[in-house]
């Protein structure tokens, strides 16, 4: 057998970017700019403010912690979906209370299974809230869904065509929008900010990720049979992309009206 070594490489670097780089970035982008909101309503109104206007984001963020930690087998040991937060008490570890929610979990460190999940466990948040966002989408505003739906259902081939006459053409009510403004900030908010926690318990997942997509690409390379599960990975990551664009383009809006609220109210 030859073994085209350059081919490897290649196949493995288009792997790595597609399944580490680019979701890398969206993760990144995503919590800078939902922390910076977070931090911007704290300094404005109080840290209870993030709990008022980030409550369902909250919810839904230790929720999609909650059920991909039980989809991996890990034992839960404690959580709390949405929690007041109480800067004048100091937790066990001798911090402030200022978190607005928790899931505590322990694993089997000898199952590579349950290992692996921290990192789905960890960034769980930046996914389940996305598709939070579309079901509100396509409950509120199904002509917008429609064509988020025209970009995904071709993604090798992005309908663009169909997504702008969706956008230009939405017949949905003026309070549909407006609800589901308020909603989508509200999840935008409470829901994306990954924290040093949940980036520190990802990186636990990330060896063993890493090293079974390398193993497979490195295997489908060498028989020649590398090319539909390119393709396949290919199609997964641009409907990924389109999906946390939506959410990133919610987040950058959210974040618009926060400091646009708060200019207001300081002049």
């Amino acid at each position: 057998m030859t073994v085209d070594y350059a081919l490897i490489f290649k196949n493995l670097g288009l792997v790595g970017l597609w399944l580490l780089v680019i979701p890398f970035l969206f993760i990144t982008l995503l919590t800078y700019i939902n922390r910076d909101t977070k931090r911007y309503l704290a300094n404005g109104c109080g840290i209870n403010s993030e709990l008022y206007l980030g409550w369902l984001g909250i919810f839904f963020h230790e929720a999609s912690h909650l059920l991909v930690a039980l989809l991996f087998g890990h034992h839960i040991t404690s959580f709390r979906l949405l929690k007041r937060p109480h800067p004048d008490q100091t937790t066990p570890n001798g911090d402030r209370d200022l978190t607005l929610g928790y899931v505590n979990h322990t694993w089997n460190q000898n199952s590579w299974y349950q290992n692996t999940g921290n990192l789905f466990i960890g960034i769980a948040p930046i996914f389940g809230c996305s598709l939070v966002l579309l079901g509100l989408t396509a409950w509120l505003l199904p002509t917008l869904f429609q064509g988020i739906l025209a970009l995904t259902t071709t993604p090798l081939s992005l309908d663009w065509e169909n997504f702008r006459e969706a956008l230009t053409g939405a017949t949905d009510p003026w309070w549909h929008w407006l609800i589901a403004l308020i909603l989508a900030i509200n999840i935008s908010v409470g829901g994306f900010d990954l924290s040093q926690a949940d980036f520190a318990n990802s990186k636990t997942g990330l060896i063993g990720f890493t090293a079974v997509i390398t193993a497979i690409t490195v295997v489908l390379t060498l028989f020649q049979a590398a090319s539909g599960w390119l393709k396949g990975i290919a199609a997964i990551i641009l409907v990924l992309s389109v999906v946390l664009t939506f959410s990133l383009v919610v987040s950058v809006l959210a974040n618009l009206l926060v400091r646009l609220f708060l200019q207001i109210k300081w002049h």
